[in-house]
């Protein structure tokens, strides 16, 4: 937040300008030229926004002597598109969904891991490792959820408990509605509301769910990704349902308790994401160092209670305050996690089948 009063502060950066100018006039001329500084290492993060806790992100760089930039992205395809064109040029480290592993593998956007520079990668559930031995070496698992709906409970009166009720919304939801504009988000969730997979291929049932998303699109406020902090559409007037994941609906429920968030009785889906090393990074030790660091337990917990999102570090688990470990929206029961399917990696032909979707109902093409 900026300063409420800033002219002060613009004199005062001023003075303290002048006084640096003046300080090698008032030294003693030793005739050697000044040290230069040395540069501050950096490691930049390619991940979604407020998606790491950023006590934990201070003191990895107060031990380490670097500093963290992250950038961030919208959704996985913006992150891929992003890939394609830079082959990940300028990143150390990725965060990647679990479809996306093995083709950024395949592609060469990442590099194996060293494991004996990260022994904390000892402490992963082996239920969450990518499948294989390439993709083990290639990736960590960092932190797991679901994808469902938040809604504002006191806004709307009423409880919502299915896709339905944002596909064919009641009056008092119209124009008032969140929807992913990730096609495998949008698409997969619709195609779980007309009883098919959320994978599904099916040519008829595609087109099932691309009628029903345009039938849909007049009571949709705004497709994209749902903002977390205090500035959220959901904690305004302007929307009152949503699509989005369980952390992130924790996350607002620290700003408004009427928040509520559901796996909808057709199901949702179930995520994991991963931290990879960019295949192009010079700074792959210390993005390995990284790794490894948010790794260790006692950060593994720390993280996930700062975030929201369920852990797959079993020693991280252990440190976790029960209340948080017996939290359902942090880590599901067994009913909700049985409605809840995991994404698959699509064939290049299916996937252009969804973006087209996504952009006749987005954007009208």
């Amino acid at each position: 937040m900026l300063p409420t009063n800033r002219f002060p502060l613009r004199l005062g950066l001023l003075w303290a300008a002048l006084i640096t100018l003046a300080l090698p006039l008032c030294a003693e001329d030793t005739g050697a030229a000044p040290e230069p500084a040395t540069p501050v290492q950096e490691l930049v993060f390619f991940t979604w926004a407020d998606f790491i806790d950023p006590g934990v992100v201070a003191d990895f760089e107060r031990e380490y002597g670097v500093r963290v930039r992250e950038v961030h992205f919208e959704n996985d395809e913006v992150r891929d598109r992003v890939m394609a064109e830079t082959g990940g040029a300028g990143f150390d480290l990725l965060l990647v969904d679990g479809t996306g592993v093995e083709a950024y593998r395949r592609r060469g956007w990442i590099a194996p891991i060293d494991a004996a520079a990260a022994p904390n990668l000892a402490h992963i559930a082996p239920r969450w490792l990518p499948a294989g031995a390439a993709g083990r070496a290639a990736a960590v698992p960092y932190v797991w959820g679901t994808l469902g709906i938040a809604y504002r409970r006191d806004l709307l009166g009423r409880e919502l408990d299915s896709w339905m009720d944002l596909l064919r919304p009641e009056p008092d939801l119209a124009g008032r509605i969140l929807m992913s504009s990730d096609s495998l988000d949008l698409v997969g969730m619709v195609l779980k509301a007309l009883g098919h997979s959320m994978n599904s291929t099916d040519p008829q049932a595609l087109a099932a769910a691309r009628d029903l998303l345009l039938e849909q699109a007049p009571a949709v406020h705004r497709y994209g990704a749902l903002a977390v902090d205090e500035g959220s559409e959901l904690l305004g007037p302007d929307v009152v349902a949503g699509m989005t994941f369980n952390g992130d609906a924790a996350a607002l429920m620290e700003h408004n308790t009427s928040v509520v968030y559901v796996v909808p009785r057709e199901g949702g889906a179930l995520w994991v994401d991963f931290l990879a090393v960019a295949a192009a990074s010079e700074q792959k030790a210390l993005a390995t160092a990284f790794i490894d660091y948010l790794n260790r337990p006692e950060v593994a917990a720390r993280n996930a209670q700062g975030i929201y999102y369920a852990t797959p570090n079993r020693a991280a688990e252990a440190l976790l305050p029960a209340a948080f470990r017996a939290d359902p929206l942090v880590y599901p029961d067994a009913d909700t996690l049985a409605r809840c399917e995991p994404y698959r990696r699509l064939t290049p032909e299916a996937q252009r089948t969804r973006a087209q979707i996504v952009s006749q109902v987005v954007d009208g093409g």
